[in-house]
């Protein structure tokens, strides 16, 4: 198509072709500029809040009289608390140690009673221990003498019946263990000891059963010290001179 261009001095006409029509060029999109990202601010500390005064309590005065007369009277009131307190701990503690003094007095009491009646039995015993022993020792003095008196009269007995050989020493003596029965009869003679002289062993043994039945204590207790016995004889205790054998 052609173009008319108006123009105010000269009127030019411009042949031109008709051509097909061109797809217009494509617009270059200019990239986008690259965005550099802002550092972040930092973070700025904040304005203290300004401290706002707390309101002030008003108190209630009490008057200086009434509190002084009312913590006297509690503290007089708690100091009688303590005072009885302290009474009554005083007198549980002599309550509790009156009763142990008793319960110890009982205990020291008992002790000694049981030691008095131990040693009240100890000094009993002894005494009729002694008493016994007393008893005993007389007794066997009573029977020593019994014993002593018959040994006597045995050998004044035998003596008398003792027929001794001249030519024997008259110092030799012979033992001889006796057996008697109740009443004094002799059951046996035996040589215990001999004298040496088998004469004078034999004629002191013949003796003897011929005194039979000897002369023993009636009491029984003396009686048993002659139920078997030793009896020493020698010739020079011969009482009866004309014993001897001529």
């Amino acid at each position: 198509m052609p173009v008319l261009e108006n123009a105010d001095k000269n009127l030019e006409v411009i042949n031109a072709r008709v051509m097909t029509a061109m797809p217009a060029p494509e617009k270059m999109v200019p990239k986008p500029p690259k965005i550099i990202p802002k550092p972040a601010p930092i973070p700025q500390p904040k304005p203290k809040e300004p401290i706002k005064p707390q309101p002030v309590q008003k108190s209630v005065q009490i008057p200086k009289k009434n509190v002084i007369a009312i913590s006297d009277k509690k503290e007089k009131k708690l100091k009688s608390q303590k005072d009885d307190i302290a009474r009554q701990m005083l007198a549980d503690i002599k309550k509790q140690n009156d009763k142990q003094k008793q319960i110890k007095q009982k205990v020291l009491a008992s002790e000694f009673e049981k030691d008095l009646q131990q040693l009240t039995v100890k000094s009993l015993q002894q005494q009729m221990l002694q008493e016994k022993q007393q008893i005993a020792g007389a007794r066997a003095q009573k029977v020593q003498g019994e014993v002593n008196k018959y040994k006597a009269l045995i050998l004044q007995a035998i003596s008398q019946n003792w027929l001794v050989p001249p030519s024997v020493n008259k110092n030799l003596s012979a033992e001889l263990m006796i057996r008697v029965a109740a009443g004094g009869t002799v059951l046996d003679v035996q040589v215990v000891k001999s004298s040496g002289d088998e004469s004078l062993d034999y004629s002191a043994r013949t003796a003897v059963f011929k005194a039979s039945p000897l002369p023993v204590p009636k009491d029984a207790d003396a009686f048993e010290s002659f139920r078997q016995f030793v009896l020493k004889v020698r010739p020079k205790d011969i009482l009866n001179a004309a014993n001897w054998e001529s």
